[in-house]
């Protein structure tokens, strides 16, 4: 196992459409893989997080 590290982006383009979109499309898939009714305070906690994240970003489609 190399002790390289991953390159990390130096800061993330909020302002292309096609990310946001992407990340949207992500962030749905998460949500609906974990339900949108949680079992427990953490799943509960992970669809709030999803959910103001999806929300965002759908803020940023509209202001871009």
């Amino acid at each position: 196992m190399s002790n390289k590290k991953r390159p990390q982006p130096m800061y993330s383009d909020y302002t292309d459409p096609t990310r946001i979109r992407e990340e949207i499309a992500y962030l749905e898939g998460r949500l609906n893989e974990i339900g949108y009714d949680g079992d427990c305070a953490y799943e509960k906690a992970m669809i709030r997080f999803f959910e103001q994240q999806v929300d965002m970003r759908r803020n940023w489609l509209k202001a871009g």
